[in-house]
């Protein structure tokens, strides 16, 4: 099978490494040609363009930032879907609302192809071992056909229903953890203007009920004020306003939902926008003038 792969940011490129390293055919397409070029090192094929990937390709896996991006390269007048051959099915691994997932598989349909919503959880750690969450949307026979892919990137694969599903499962996961990043910056500052030791405070809770997958990957970068992104602030800003704009067409309110993104907004006119999601701690820093400090303790 042959795949192809559009985007080699964060996460893409740790992806399309273990496709090249497992064996599959992998073409390669990013305006960041160092990320290409990395990836050609390792055995996989740089493409020019939409078209060229399209033509070689029997899958095509996007991992673009937004809708609007993944919409440009399947159907722009060199896209993807006017070069691609019938048949081809698209791997869409972005997170974009459940309302883009289905006007895309729908389009898409015009040309015989067929399209999953794929997006993925477990940030950059996670997409660097190979083990990332994946919540699928889409037909049966589409998943099966990509699974095998899936498997080299993902470790807890899951179908959840056809097209759409998937980003809807990932609107819902994201506000588990940008809640809970939220939440936890909270107590982190309350626990440190009270004088305690972070670590201590991490090794005391991990183990209880307040323990979590979010708090294991962010409670060490809050503590070493190591914010390089895993998770950026403006794509998990972006997810908030698709869930919210999801959630108004259904009549589902989301009050915590509207206050964490809010926080968010914060952070984004403040230009932290590339900044690891796990900044907004600074939100409540500011709040109550107090800056924890660098191992935790101060």
């Amino acid at each position: 099978m042959k795949v192809g792969f559009i985007g080699l940011g964060i996460m893409g490129k740790p992806m399309a490494s273990h496709l090249i390293n497992n064996g599959f055919e992998t073409y390669l397409l990013d305006l960041n040609r160092e990320a290409v070029n990395e990836l050609v090192e390792l055995g996989g094929h740089a493409c020019e363009s939409n078209k060229e990937i399209a033509e070689k390709s029997d899958v095509i896996i996007t991992m673009l930032p937004t809708a609007d991006h993944v919409k440009q390269v399947l159907f722009s007048l060199d896209g993807v879907a006017k070069s691609g051959k019938p048949g081809t099915t698209i791997l869409d691994m972005s997170s974009v609302a459940p309302e883009d997932a289905k006007t895309i598989s729908e389009k898409l349909q015009e040309y015989d192809m067929s399209s999953l919503d794929a997006p993925v959880s477990g940030g950059e750690p996670m997409a660097i071992e190979g083990r990332l969450a994946i919540m699928v949307g889409g037909s049966e026979k589409d998943y099966k056909k990509v699974l095998p892919i899936l498997e080299v990137v993902g470790e807890n694969i899951i179908h959840v229903g056809d097209n759409g599903a998937g980003s809807t499962v990932k609107l819902a996961n994201q506000i588990i953890v940008n809640a809970n990043i939220a939440v936890l910056s909270e107590a982190v500052v309350l626990a440190s203007k009270s004088g305690i030791d972070l670590k201590k405070m991490y090794e005391a809770i991990r183990g209880g009920l307040a323990g979590s997958a979010v708090m294991d990957a962010k409670m060490p970068k809050i503590i070493e004020r190591n914010f390089e992104a895993g998770g950026r602030i403006d794509i998990n800003f972006k997810d908030l306003n698709n869930v919210l704009n999801s959630a108004s067409q259904i009549g589902v309110p989301l009050p915590i939902t509207t206050q964490v993104r809010e926080i968010f907004h914060s952070e984004m006119v403040n230009n932290n926008a590339t900044k690891d999601h796990s900044f907004v701690l600074n939100y409540f820093e500011k709040m109550a003038n107090h800056q924890t400090a660098k191992g935790g303790k101060n």
